[in-house]
């Protein structure tokens, strides 16, 4: 399957055929049960945040041997029943042994999406319900407003009997704490400047 332009995409496509995907179009896009989601392109200001989280969080200790930070990576959910791939804004995750693998749900320890009024909703909902299925421990929602300051960062914990997440805390004081995996603080103007 060679496919050329966005608008030639399937509405439903397998892991296989994602993979043979030219980088220009799997780069943007979403599988989620199968369904083609295409992902509207971020601006530069969600981008600036999500990078300067991923490097705030890798410069900070940590209760794992050995953390990667990465922004923008496919993460696989699940194969079955149909495939499912998300690619938060940043994700945390435990080292892997082969170069150029990319992480699974089971490696990932932290996500973090960069929401903003448009995207809230699927954030709290859709991806929130994805995340907390494969237990992710650790669900961080930073939401931004209509200047692109960041409001709060919700911080959702696991719940892993019930897979669901459980809200944790809301950090409003302009310091996002962290205190599960990554310990330390990291001060919202030093991701929006």
């Amino acid at each position: 399957m060679t496919i050329q332009a966005m608008d030639s995409l399937p509405h439903v496509m397998t892991e296989d055929e994602y993979r043979r995907l030219p980088e220009k179009i799997s780069r943007e896009i979403e599988v989620v049960h199968g369904h083609v989601i295409v992902c509207e392109s971020p601006t530069p200001e969600h981008n600036r945040v999500a990078r300067r989280l991923a490097g705030a969080m890798e410069d900070l200790p940590t209760t794992e041997p050995c953390l990667r930070a990465e922004t923008d990576i496919d993460v696989v959910l699940w194969r079955v029943p149909k495939f499912t791939f998300r690619r938060p804004d940043v994700t945390v995750y435990r080292c892997l042994d082969q170069p150029g693998d990319k992480p699974k749900a089971s490696d990932a320890l932290i996500v973090v999406e960069v929401s903003s009024p448009s995207t809230a909703a699927e954030d709290l909902l859709d991806k929130k319900a994805q995340y907390a299925r494969v237990g992710i421990p650790l669900y961080l929602v930073v939401m931004l407003d209509t200047k692109f300051d960041i409001a709060e960062v919700l911080e959702f914990r696991l719940d892993a009997h019930a897979r669901e997440y459980r809200l944790h805390q809301i950090h409003r004081d302009g310091l996002l704490r962290m205190e599960h995996v990554i310990i330390g603080d990291i001060a919202f103007t030093d991701l929006t400047r």
